[in-house]
Formats: structure tokens, C-alpha cells, sequence
């Protein structure tokens, strides 16, 4: 009875920190919100934040999660411009997605600067754990990221990636 109560109660804090909610949102010890001026979530119909799930969003930048989508444990979802996730996906523990590279950065001749993409998860994707998603990263329908991966271009629907940095190691994955 306890952990219903608890769930409830984190639900509803999170809930309050969302510009949509569709039905059904189940938000399990809230973990860490943290949204610049004008940040938007978006959380669809279904969703599942597991324990500890970090949302981390810079000035006006937009998260995205799609319907029947599951984020595990201590996933990390850090937004400085814009991270979709699509519906029905499958994302592990630790998982880290990450549209900026933080800091500025240049090589000779260049002047440094931070670089920033958005990150794009289409539907029935499944992550394993502490695979980490790039800036700039498109993951196709259907494809299955594996633990550990980091994941630093995109990844074709319906393949697996392993790997650091990620590459394609099987064609034609289905999973359920």
C-alpha cells in the first residue's frame, strides 16, 4: 500500500513540471527535473519513468516521449535544444542522451564552439544499458542499441549497433 502511495505522490510531481501529459503516466521516485526558461516536456499516453530518471532541459529546449515508452533506472535525458523519443520504446537503466557536446570545442583554425543536434528515437527502438545517444543521432524504427554502446551516428531501422564507437553487427532484428 505504502509503495502505491508513493508512486501516486511521485507521479503527481512530476506531472506538475509537464506541458503535456497523455493518460496513464507513472513516475517512480521522481528522480530530477531541471528546465531552462521556456523548456517543454511533452510525455504521452503510458509512459513509465522509472526510478531516478534525470530530464535535464537548457533554454526553450523540448523533450519529446512517445506512447507505451518505458525509461529505466538513472536514465539521463539532457536536452539543450531537442530530444524525441518515439512510442513504444524500450530504454534500460543508465541510459544517457546527451544533444550537446557540453563544451566548446574547435581544431586548428577553427574557433571553438559547443555543438548542438537534435536527437531523434523513432518508434519501437530498444536501448540496453548505459548506452549513451550523441548529439545529432537518428535511431531508426525497430533497431535495438546494446549495452554499453555509444551510439555517435545514425543507426539504420531494424539493425542492432554494438560497440564504442557504435556499428551495425546484425540486419533485419525484430524484438518484441
Amino acid at each position: 500500500m505504502f509503495q502505491n502511495f508513493y508512486d501516486r505522490y511521485s507521479t503527481f510531481l512530476v506531472k506538475r513540471q509537464l506541458t503535456t501529459c497523455g493518460e496513464n503516466l507513472r513516475a517512480r521516485n521522481a528522480g530530477e527535473i531541471f528546465k531552462g526558461k521556456g523548456a517543454e516536456i511533452h510525455v504521452g499516453n503510458n509512459v513509465m519513468l522509472e526510478r531516478k530518471v534525470r530530464l535535464s532541459l537548457g533554454d526553450n529546449a523540448r523533450i519529446y516521449i512517445g506512447d507505451n515508452t518505458y525509461l529505466g533506472d538513472f536514465s539521463n535525458v539532457l536536452a539543450v535544444k531537442e530530444i524525441s523519443i518515439g512510442s513504444n520504446c524500450a530504454i534500460s537503466w543508465h541510459v544517457l542522451f546527451m544533444d550537446t557536446s557540453s563544451h566548446p570545442l574547435g581544431f586548428r583554425g577553427e574557433v571553438p564552439r559547443t555543438k548542438i543536434a537534435p536527437i531523434r528515437i523513432e518508434d519501437h527502438v530498444w536501448i540496453g544499458c548505459r548506452a549513451v545517444i550523441l548529439k545529432g543521432v537518428t535511431v531508426g524504427e525497430g533497431a535495438i542499441i546494446a549495452n554499453n554502446a555509444v551510439v555517435t551516428k545514425d543507426v539504420p531501422p531494424r539493425t542492432m549497433v554494438a560497440g564504442n564507437p557504435a556499428r551495425v553487427i546484425k540486419e533485419d532484428v525484430i524484438w518484441e
